[in-house]
């Protein structure tokens, strides 16, 4: 059994907090783990190296992702060491698709992992790819241990970028959607392992803290600016390890930061994530395989989609699974039947009648094969919202995570008056894929956005050509409309439903409500509401509307000129309560 530890044993000099002190005392601790197996399996510790020039930093390779991990002493302030953690992709990562254009180009040069292993000396690492602060704070019989972090690091670029004459980035478009605290939790794992072979770790001690924060936006020029992001949200977690840690953790200014109560979800997970096996917190997906609808009128480039999705998940070592009404229909090619993925047939049959039961079968004919993704493929012609109104049936095997839809932007314009299914389709999307760009002029594809914006404001609109969409923005979206993650955990770290409070339910409507009042009704919805999404009809009105809500803003578009299906809302939040809800409200 390993011995536990003594702070003499990993620092016998006598400790005077100068920089130089800090730094060896990061280094003992990482030289020490190096000899303990407990540490070492726990956190899944795959290896570690010391860079020397200009100033020590260390990179270290866990079994959670695969990326490289850094991080460097930055100065020491009021008694503790600041570290900074750093998180640098390899080409093969599935968390490249989330870093910056800039820090994708880093990584894409043939010297970056060389460079990784001496990032202090290299100027351009070293101002990017950070995911986290670390405050050290060694006393006499304890050691404090404060973390500072992002939910994610956004940016986006207010003009685009083009390169080469393609448009890389649209116009406002994403430049930066990274899960700092996601990722930053296999290190702090690894150093909560580490001190607790030092000290008995305080947990009453344990406090979180949380603020807004905001993310970047930069124009052409290089100009900064700030922008509200839900998404940022910034996290500070104290914890005290030993009998004697002076006057405790790290001294923060920041009045804006809140601190959370013990129940609250956060608090919960990261006690459990202290106290217990680490092992299966940070696998991805959990037991339950990401789902994906994917809907598209005839000819939007579905197949394509699918077919790119699977290449994507295949280089990543991921099992698809596939739901289709029609074998073959989906012209697989050939060459990806190796095993990598499966099919299941199921019968659609109307577009009205209950597909629930058919969806649990054939989620259940592919769980065996243990797939991480499955996707619905509709047909050309299947309303999304009947399978949205009974989603609720199959949430407990899945991860609900988004409604696709593939627009044909080469038809869009001559199409969109005939067809109504296909403005359905758009209304009902998280996800919207403006296909075909290529085949468009910039005056088309402004008319096709500005259609688009206004059957569906709350859904996200990517541009492709060939439907070549990277899937890590639907995979680390963990979609709305189905089973929004909570928004602080970003749901990819496996938790219980009731751990995280998320609740979802469905509440029929009755025909007819009063407009005024539903519409009061929506702009008194709590913040712990994250998703509303449904059909309603009003009094002295033959028309059925699309009811959305989402981030705090909802909108009621026209649907139907006639009532074709029956009225309901999802709802999805934090701790909200189903018994609550009556359509006497409205």
């Amino acid at each position: 059994m390993d011995r536990k530890m003594e702070f003499q044993d990993i620092f016998p000099l006598k400790f005077k907090y100068s920089f130089e002190d800090y730094r060896s005392l990061m280094r003992c601790i990482l030289m020490k783990s190096l000899y303990d197996s407990d540490v070492k399996s726990s956190s899944r510790y795959q290896g570690m190296y010391k860079g020397n020039y200009f100033n020590e930093c260390w990179s270290i390779k866990f079994g959670f992702y695969g990326g490289i991990y850094g991080i460097v002493l930055r100065e020491v302030k009021d008694g503790a060491g600041v570290f900074e953690l750093y998180y640098f992709p390899s080409a093969n990562d599935e968390l490249l698709g989330n870093v910056s254009l800039f820090e994708a180009v880093l990584a894409g040069e043939p010297d970056f992992l060389t460079k990784v292993r001496n990032f202090s000396a290299h100027k351009e690492l070293l101002n990017n790819f950070g995911v986290a602060t670390i405050y050290l704070k060694p006393q006499e019989q304890g050691i404090a241990l404060s973390f500072k972090t992002k939910l994610r690091d956004r940016s986006y670029a207010k003009d685009g970028v083009r390169i080469e004459g393609k448009q890389i980035i649209a116009k406002e478009g994403l430049d930066k959607n990274f899960p700092c605290f996601r990722v930053s939790l296999a290190f702090m794992n690894f150093l909560h392992i580490a001190l607790c072979k030092i000290y008995e770790p305080r947990y009453e001690s344990f406090e979180i803290y949380k603020k807004a924060a905001r993310a970047v936006i930069y124009d052409k020029d290089r100009n900064l600016k700030s922008k509200k992001d839900p998404l940022c949200g910034e996290i500070f977690v104290n914890l005290i390890y030993g009998e004697d840690a002076g006057d405790g953790c790290f001294k923060f200014n920041d009045k804006s930061f809140k601190k959370l109560p013990g129940s609250a979800p956060l608090s919960k997970f990261l006690l459990r994530l202290a106290k217990e096996d680490k092992k299966q917190i940070f696998m991805q997906g959990g037991e339950r395989p990401n789902f994906f609808i994917i809907t598209g009128y005839l000819g939007s480039g579905k197949t394509k989609f699918i077919q790119n999705f699977i290449e994507h998940e295949t280089a990543q070592n991921r099992f698809m699974g596939i739901i289709q009404n029609e074998i073959g229909k989906i012209g697989l090619d050939g060459a990806l039947l190796d095993a990598k993925y499966a099919l299941v047939e199921i019968d659609e049959g109307c577009v009205c009648c209950s597909m629930a039961g058919q969806i649990r079968l054939a989620i259940s004919q592919l769980k065996p094969k243990k797939p991480d993704s499955i996707v619905l493929e509709t047909t050309g012609v299947a309303n999304p919202f009947n399978i949205l109104s009974e989603l609720n049936e199959i949430k407990d095997a899945v991860n609900l995570c988004a409604i696709v839809t593939i627009v044909d932007g080469a038809n869009f314009l001559k199409e969109r008056g005939r067809s109504k299914i296909m403005l359905e389709q758009i209304k009902a999307a998280d996800v919207i894929v403006l296909n075909k760009i290529d085949l468009i002029s910039s005056e088309q594809k402004e008319r096709i956005r500005q259609a688009l914006i206004q059957n569906n404001r709350c859904a996200e609109i990517f541009e492709t050509v060939g439907a070549e969409l990277n899937p890590n923005y639907l995979l680390y979206r963990q979609s709305d409309t189905s089973y929004i993650a909570s928004v602080l955990l970003e749901g990819k770290m496996h938790a219980t439903h009731e751990d995280e409070g998320i609740v979802s339910f469905k509440k029929d409507l009755p025909e007819g409500i009063d407009r005024q009042n539903f519409i009061k009704f929506m702009s008194d919805i709590p913040e712990n509401f994250y998703r509303i999404k449904g059909l309603a009809s009003f009094k002295d009105d033959e028309a059925q509307y699309v009811v959305q809500f989402v981030n705090g803003k909802f909108e009621i578009t026209p649907f139907s000129d006639r009532k074709r299906c029956d009225n309901f809302l999802v709802f999805i939040g934090r701790g909200i309560d189903e018994s609550a809800f009556s359509t006497e409200l409205f």
